[in-house]
């Protein structure tokens, strides 16, 4: 298994300062170690085929696309028109979030929110579909499906969704990375590695967490699985440098042979 690092890492440094330039990322990215970037919002950078020629200047892969899709069958145009981007990179896994509670504080769900949720997931698949791409559904915090028992409740409504596991998002709600790919073989297509912290109440970077996260249980897991995709480390607003936090997780993954 190869490991990426996502370019959200990066883009949440440079969310209130000076602009982030794609090559000092991809530098970055490259010189700690890894061998890949999972890309959100890189139309931003200009046409496919010049981030492609960025991409292999730094000699470096394209491992997935990330984008997000609304709760509700709305307005797709915008997470199409990024599948689309992607696949001019050749780009053939779509890492999807979606699913935001849109009432604050709601925390109960009904049936009807995953069904609903479905059918937008649905249009998102087919689409991606055309464009010889796979979705990789990713549960995540502050939505309906966070939980290992809410990925099931969701699955009822789309059984042939396949799946990303973020360790981070899932040791966050107390649910077992192991366990959910475990309980779905052959499901998981994708991964994001992240730790969480219970005394910061975010995320941490790879071993630095106190929730209890057990890597290599889950990296077992996936093998077992016959897991043969990537593994991406992402860490949502980093407290140290993106090039620092990059170094950090990718030292602690060869440290337990990850690699």
């Amino acid at each position: 298994m190869r490991i990426a690092h996502h370019m959200l890492t990066w883009l949440d440094w440079h969310r209130d300062g000076a602009p982030l330039e794609l090559d000092t990322m991809l530098e970055e990215i490259r010189a700690t170690g890894y061998e890949g970037v999972e890309l959100m919002r890189a139309a931003s950078f200009g046409p496919a085929r010049q981030v492609a020629d960025r991409l292999a200047a730094h000699d470096l892969a394209a491992a997935a696309y990330a984008t997000l899709v609304p709760a509700r069958i709305e307005d797709d145009s915008e997470h199409k028109a990024e599948m689309d981007f992607a696949a001019g990179l050749g780009i053939t896994t779509i890492m999807v979030c979606g699913g935001w509670l849109g009432e604050a504080g709601r925390r109960t769900t009904f049936d009807d929110d995953y069904a609903r949720f479905a059918e937008s997931l649905a249009a998102a698949v087919e689409h991606a579909a055309g464009n010889g791409q796979t979705v990789a559904f990713h549960p995540h915090t502050g939505t309906i499906v966070e939980t290992h028992e809410e990925i099931d409740l969701l699955l009822r409504h789309l059984p042939d969704l396949r799946l990303c596991v973020d360790t981070g998002h899932l040791t966050a709600v107390r649910s077992d990375p192991a366990r959910v790919v475990a309980a779905h073989p052959g499901r998981v297509v994708h991964t994001h590695l992240k730790d969480w912290s219970r005394r910061d109440r975010f995320f941490a970077e790879i071993g630095q967490g106190d929730a209890g996260l057990d890597l290599p249980a889950y990296l077992s897991a996936l093998e077992r699985d016959g897991y043969d995709g990537w593994l991406v480390v992402e860490r949502d607003r980093p407290v140290l440098t993106p090039r620092e936090s990059a170094a950090l997780s990718f030292e602690h993954l060869r440290r337990i042979g990850a690699r």
